[in-house]
């Protein structure tokens, strides 16, 4: 896979293709397009066009910005053709004229995204995955390393430009087409590419039932109950959603939960395994009140 990752990276590298959009902060290339709230990048090999064989957002990058000042590297996505592989969709960050690939997806093998659901990267700095960062392009890196080692390799190097890339069109063989949508993107102090949310999308009880539609009910009842027959979940799952929209932090909140409804059911797992696997990856922080094992309360709040 290493070849042909290279291959098509240098291939975006290559486009000669004036910006067809612009915004602040950053621009838009190759097919990529921006609608309300989103931008769609799309890699479709299905044509003659070579303009839409590759898209992505090219970020505006501050003077001085090292590998080791990156703080923040996030996105929201949803996979609208196919899924996610053949190493997109994936962050760039430009070093000495190289790249170094940060995938999005479910490590180690960064396919099977789940198809038209929004999905959180969460914070890419620091993460252990197996293989989620690829610095092979540059010596004495490899294909498969973590953000540590990465970091130890390239701290102090400058960074020239940070990129989101959708080019794996080749990877589906059946329609030759990769498409996803992209949103809430988060590099250090910034967050760009933001919806404008509607009321609608920030009603805790419609969340919480969409959470218990995803999980089951005994699934939802372990992630969220605190009596001793889990009957009061979904009072819970509301408490905690209501004081995460007072915080501005609800949407989030319900995409870490949603990505990693979808990381623990590709795990075969269910009831209530599944909902202590949500719990220990939904990246939602424990009060000091919570007992081990996964069943919380995420609030202060009771009903």
């Amino acid at each position: 896979m290493r070849k042909l990752l290279i291959a098509v990276a240098c291939a975006a590298a290559s486009f000669a293709i004036a910006p067809n959009a612009l915004a602040a902060d950053f621009t838009l290339h190759g097919g990529a397009k921006k609608s309300d709230g989103h931008v769609t990048l799309v890699s479709d090999l299905s044509d003659s066009r070579p303009t839409n064989d590759a898209s992505w957002i090219d970020f505006d990058t501050p003077a001085g910005l090292t590998f080791s000042g990156i703080t923040t590297l996030s996105t929201e996505y949803r996979l609208t053709e196919n899924s996610c592989g053949g190493g997109s969709p994936r962050f760039q960050i430009n070093v000495g004229g190289k790249n170094v690939f940060v995938y999005l997806g479910p490590s180690p093998s960064f396919t099977g995204c789940a198809h038209n659901t929004w999905l959180s990267s969460g914070n890419l700095v620091g993460t252990s995955d197996a293989c989620r960062v690829d610095t092979s392009q540059l010596s004495p890196g490899t294909q498969c390393s973590t953000w540590a080692a990465a970091l130890a390799l390239l701290g102090p190097q400058a960074v020239t430009g940070i990129q989101l890339v959708v080019d794996s069109g080749w990877f589906f063989p059946a329609d030759k087409e990769q498409g996803a949508q992209i949103r809430n993107v988060a590099i250090n102090g910034k967050t760009l590419i933001t919806p404008q949310q509607r009321p609608a999308d920030q009603n805790p009880a419609r969340l919480c039932a969409a959470q218990r539609s995803a999980l089951g009910g005994a699934a939802f009842n372990e992630l969220w109950g605190r009596n001793a027959n889990d009957r009061n979940a979904f009072g819970k799952c509301v408490s905690a959603l209501r004081r995460a929209r007072r915080e501005g932090t609800i949407l989030a909140a319900q995409s870490a939960i949603m990505t990693a409804v979808t990381s623990c059911k590709a795990e075969g797992l269910r009831r209530a395994r599944l909902g202590a696997c949500v719990s220990a990856r939904d990246g939602l922080a424990a009060t000091p009140a919570d007992p081990p094992g996964g069943r919380r309360e995420r609030d202060g709040d009771d009903d």
